[in-house]
């Protein structure tokens, strides 16, 4: 078995849409849109992992997010290069996003965890041959 989606309610589907693919080259599979509830969702990939499916309606309530609440912790993000992830964390702080941690080694490995768009906590991270 594996997972097939993660799926994240949001408030602004086309900015949650954005940011994704601006960030990590998320791109659109399918729209999935049921006017009668007013339900849109947008199911996107980023490479060969499990989609990602971005979810809209109005009656949502978003109340304030603590990055250490329970439940889903974050989304991680593997890139390819250390410079890719570098670039990640510059385009996060150039954005205003706060991070939460950035260590990293001499070996080269590093990851990032910041609270995103719509207080998404995503973590990116780079470990050579993998």
């Amino acid at each position: 078995m594996k997972i097939g989606n993660v799926g994240i309610f949001v408030k602004d589907l086309e900015g949650a849409k954005r940011f994704f693919e601006e960030y990590f080259g998320a791109r659109v599979l399918k729209t999935y849109n049921e006017e009668e509830n007013q339900y849109y969702s947008y199911i996107m990939t980023m490479g060969d992992g499990p989609w990602l499916e971005l979810m809209t309606k109005p009656e949502m309530v978003d109340g304030p997010k603590d990055p250490n609440r329970t439940g889903l912790a974050h989304i991680c993000v593997r890139t390819s290069t250390r410079e890719e992830l570098d670039g990640i964390v510059a385009k996060f702080k150039a954005d205003g996003y706060r991070i939460l941690y950035e260590p990293s080694s001499p070996e080269g490995r590093g990851e990032v965890r910041a609270v995103t768009f719509e207080d998404i906590v995503m973590e990116v991270n780079y470990t050579p041959g993998m």
